[in-house]
Order: structure tokens, then C-alpha cells, then sequence
């Protein structure tokens, strides 16, 4: 086998969301929510040529930002995983690295402070863009990071955040 090539982690925030819901899990997005996930999935369209896998938390309105990401990114698989919802930034990793296998590129829909704290700790330099992402992101956040190694080596300092955009409706 060749060297890997550049891996690509795409951690998004989920859209916004109502606070109407019984529970946490079942807060749906508002319908500007639902307009600024479908925003934010024409966004990174046009940034990623594939999308192997989109890991997603079980929460309603992450479930509910990542359908128009499915739609439009097309991932070859899409996973529901409780991880991402209640183990915080080391969830995550190793839900990556129980589901990242071969996939080049893998988007996350999950929730803050996690999508924030865990850009932030696998950025491997204190720039701009740590700093940014040390305050937190808003809704409908992507940070798309490039990770040099596979999955499960995915450690602190360990990749680079490549760009973070947040979608937003123009009037």
C-alpha cells in the first residue's frame, strides 16, 4: 500500500436548534435551523470532492442537519453513534477511530463546547484559527481539518485546521 494521502475531518455543529423539546435529545431545529443546514451542506459541497462517512449524533437537531448534508455530500455510509453526544472530544476520537477504516474524508455532526474543544486540541500550531476556534462555534459551523494520519493515531497536535466557515443566510 502507498502512503496515505491527506485525510479530511469535518467537525460541524449542528444548525440552530429550538429550545421547545420535552429533552435535550428531541430539540429540533428551528426553521431557520433547517435553511441553515441545507446552506451549509451546499457550502461544503463545493470543498470536498467525496465524503466516505458522516458520523452523527443520535440529538434530533443534529440527525436534522446532517439529512441535508447526506442529500448532498452523498457519503458512502452514515452512522448514528451515542458517542458524539455524551463522551465529549475523546467520544468522538474513538468513534474515528472504531468507524474511520479507510475513509479519506469524514464528516461529524455533533454539538458545543465538543466541535470547538476538539479542532482546537488536534491543531498542531497556536495561529489565528486556534484562537478563533478557542472561543467556540456558532451554529451551522464547519472546521475542516487535514489529518496526516490514519484514524486511530489521531492525537492532540496531530493535524491542521484547514478552514471554519459558518453558513449564513444572505438578505
Amino acid at each position: 500500500m502507498t502512503t496515505d494521502p491527506t485525510r479530511r475531518l469535518v467537525l460541524v455543529r449542528h444548525s440552530k436548534a429550538s429550545h421547545d423539546a420535552s429533552t435535550d435529545l428531541e430539540r429540533p431545529l428551528t426553521s431557520k435551523g433547517t435553511a441553515l443546514a441545507g446552506l451549509l451542506a451546499k457550502e461544503l459541497r463545493k470543498r470536498l470532492e467525496t465524503t466516505d462517512l458522516l458520523l452523527v449524533s443520535p440529538a434530533a437537531r443534529a440527525r436534522e442537519t446532517a439529512r441535508p448534508l447526506r442529500d448532498r455530500l452523498e457519503p458512502t455510509d452514515t452512522v448514528v453513534r451515542e458517542e458524539i453526544y455524551n463522551l465529549g472530544p475523546n467520544g468522538i476520537l474513538r468513534v474515528l477511530a472504531e468507524e474511520g477504516g479507510n475513509a479519506s474524508t469524514v464528516v461529524v455532526v455533533g454539538h458545543e463546547p465538543t466541535i470547538s474543544v476538539l479542532a482546537h486540541i488536534l491543531h498542531d500550531t497556536d495561529d489565528d484559527l486556534a484562537s478563533q476556534i478557542s472561543f467556540g462555534v456558532p451554529t451551522a459551523t464547519a472546521v475542516i481539518i487535514d489529518v496526516p494520519c490514519g484514524w486511530a493515531e489521531l492525537e492532540p497536535r496531530s493535524a491542521r485546521i484547514r478552514e471554519i466557515f459558518t453558513a449564513r443566510k444572505r438578505d
